[in-house]
């Protein structure tokens, strides 16, 4: 890996430092239902090399417990990972839970009582990373309306709603074709490379380039 990580990004990261710049990561890893091994493995890694975390968690019967685990955890952050992140597109159209046709009014009930969960499960999150990273106008939309501050998506980089901030994740670990499995360090490493010189010849030295994982996989 060492060896891997000089061949692919020695010269990118030299470029930087030059201009007197260092890239800016941040980690979001998604799919947190409940306190288990891969989660206590996660949370060991974060702690290890001193990596905040934001964790997306799912509404659910142990959000409380999780959130509960968390407590001793001060470089993690929650965010909330969907509704139910319950899969309602057709089938073959892909996934996601909010549906083109889904009213604003639906949309915003189920983000309002998404949000009084967490509370009442004893968080305070910000940040919705939509399931799938599917973002529809409508949850966007409903965001603003609510008392969160940011959405979370991948690679996309676009705008939100006028007070909405906008924090991608652009390196996934996973390829999700065929089933989740390691991207490979190669893969990997050269992604990363592409988006330190596009901020770079850009100008956009400190635009976070978001990791992505899943612990459960």
């Amino acid at each position: 890996a060492p060896l891997a990580f000089r061949l692919i990004l020695g010269r990118e990261l030299r470029l930087w430092a030059e201009a007197g710049h260092s890239p800016v990561l941040w980690w979001r890893d998604d799919d947190a239902r409940a306190p288990n091994e891969a989660l206590d493995r996660l949370l060991d890694l974060s702690r290890r090399h001193g990596a905040p975390l934001t964790l997306a968690a799912i509404a659910g019967p142990h959000l409380a417990a999780l959130v509960r685990r968390l407590e001793v955890e001060p470089t993690v952050e929650m965010a909330i990972h969907g509704f139910k992140h319950i899969n309602r597109q057709p089938a073959g159209r892909g996934f996601g839970e909010v549906l083109p046709g889904d009213s604003q009014e639906w949309v915003r009930a189920q983000l309002r009582a998404t949000v009084m969960a967490f509370h009442k499960a004893g968080a305070q999150p910000s940040l919705f990373v939509p399931p799938w990273n599917n973002l529809a106008p409508q949850v966007i939309e409903a965001i603003g309306d609510s008392s969160l501050t940011a959405v979370s998506a991948f690679g996309q980089d676009r705008g939100a709603a006028e007070g909405v901030a906008r924090l991608d994740t652009h390196l996934d670990v996973l390829r999700w074709k065929g089933g989740g499995r390691f991207r490979g360090r190669w893969r990997f490493l050269s992604r990363m490379r592409r988006l330190m010189a596009t901020r770079r010849v850009s100008g956009r030295w400190d635009e976070p380039m978001g990791l992505l994982t899943h612990h459960m996989d």
